[in-house]
């Protein structure tokens, strides 16, 4: 981005959001911050921003790339995801910890009784 298309930039976020001002300053460390991107990436990324946030953004909000999607799986795609994962304890392990509840609570137990 040059310097002009920061200015464009800023001049959008200050319309979106009444509280936002900037100056010569602002645009300088914007632009800084911002040079290496371009302005219909950080333009869309605004754009998103706006959407989502009654707040004004920070240079690291409008930063985030938009080729990553952002996607939250499914109940069943995580269910899918947690058992792919899943490995059962022992029964020696689950017993140990068992045991280790117990005294912890306090609650005594018969020798019969421990493997509940």
């Amino acid at each position: 981005m040059n310097k002009r298309e920061t200015f464009a930039l800023l001049k959008m976020i200050s319309v979106f959001y009444e509280q936002f001002n900037f100056d010569q300053e602002k645009v300088n460390l914007w632009h800084d911050a911002v040079k290496d991107l371009t302005f219909v990436d950080v333009e869309e990324n605004l754009l998103k921003h706006v959407r989502q946030s009654p707040f004004p953004p920070k240079v690291s909000e409008l930063y985030i790339s938009s080729s990553v999607p952002r996607i939250v799986p499914n109940p069943d795609e995580t269910k899918v995801i947690l058992t792919r994962h899943y490995v059962p304890a022992n029964s020696e392990v689950v017993q140990k910890e068992l045991a280790n509840i117990r005294k912890l609570l306090g609650i005594e137990r018969e020798k019969q009784d421990e493997t509940i």
